[in-house]
C-alpha cells in the first residue's frame, strides 16, 4: 500500500511539474507572437469562418477579408462591410441598403471579441496551456478567467511555428457550438490609407442610416 501511495504521489508531482512547464512554454510562444504582431503597422488577411452546432443543426461556412490598422479595421463578410474607426462601428448591409451605427462594446462586459483583436485576444483575461505540436503547428488552449461572464469556455489557438503567426482559432461555446476562423492568407505592413477606416455616408446615398448608439 505504501509503495502504491508513493508511486501515486510521484505521478501527481510529475503531472504538476509538467503542467507548470507547459504553461511556461505557452507563455513563451504567446509572448513571441505578441511582440511580432504588435510590430506590424497593418494586417491584411483572408479567412474562412465556420460555425457548427449539432444540437441546433447549424453548419455554416463563409469567407471574409479583414484589414487592420491599430484599433481600426475594415471587415468584409457575408454581403456586408463592417468599418470601425476606433470609436464607432458602421455595419453596411448591402442587400437591405442600410447602415447601422453602434458604439464599440466593452469587451469585458459584453462578451465581445473585436475583429481587430482576433490576433491578440490571448493577451488579457485568459489562462493558457500548451497542448502539443502537430506538423509544425503549436496548439495552445485559452481559458477565460471570468468564465461565468463568457458565452464560451475555451479557445484553441493554432500557431504556425515557422512563421510565428496564428493559422486558426477555435472558439468553443457553452451552448455546444464551435466557431472556427481559418486564416487563408496573411500580409503584414501593407500600405492602407486611413480613409479605408472612415465611413462616408455620401458613398451610400440611397442607404438608410440607423443610429443605434446610446
Amino acid at each position: 500500500m505504501k509503495k502504491v501511495f508513493i508511486i501515486t504521489l510521484t505521478t501527481l508531482f510529475s503531472l504538476g511539474i509538467f503542467a507548470q512547464e507547459t504553461d511556461v512554454k505557452a507563455k513563451g510562444i504567446l509572448d513571441k507572437l505578441s511582440a511580432q504582431t504588435k510590430a506590424y503597422k497593418t494586417i491584411k488577411a483572408e479567412f474562412q469562418f465556420t460555425i457548427n452546432n449539432k444540437t441546433e443543426g447549424i453548419n455554416e461556412s463563409q469567407t471574409g477579408k479583414i484589414q487592420i490598422k491599430g484599433d481600426k479595421y475594415f471587415l468584409s463578410i457575408a454581403g456586408q462591410d463592417v468599418i470601425s474607426d476606433g470609436k464607432n462601428i458602421y455595419t453596411i448591409l448591402k442587400d437591405a441598403e442600410e447602415v447601422q451605427i453602434n458604439s464599440i462594446p466593452d469587451e469585458d462586459e459584453d462578451d465581445f471579441i473585436s475583429p481587430n483583436s482576433i490576433f491578440t485576444l490571448y493577451e488579457d483575461g485568459f489562462k493558457y496551456k500548451y497542448v502539443k505540436e502537430d506538423k509544425g503547428i503549436h496548439i495552445i488552449n485559452l481559458y477565460p478567467k471570468a468564465a461565468e461572464e463568457k458565452e464560451f469556455h475555451r479557445i484553441a489557438l493554432y500557431i504556425n511555428k515557422a512563421k510565428n503567426q496564428i493559422s486558426k482559432i477555435k472558439i468553443f461555446g457553452k451552448d455546444g457550438s464551435t466557431t472556427i476562423y481559418t486564416i487563408k492568407s496573411f500580409v503584414a505592413n501593407a500600405a492602407i490609407p486611413d480613409s479605408k477606416f472612415s465611413f462616408n455616408k455620401t458613398t451610400y446615398p440611397k442607404f438608410e442610416i440607423v443610429d443605434l448608439r446610446d
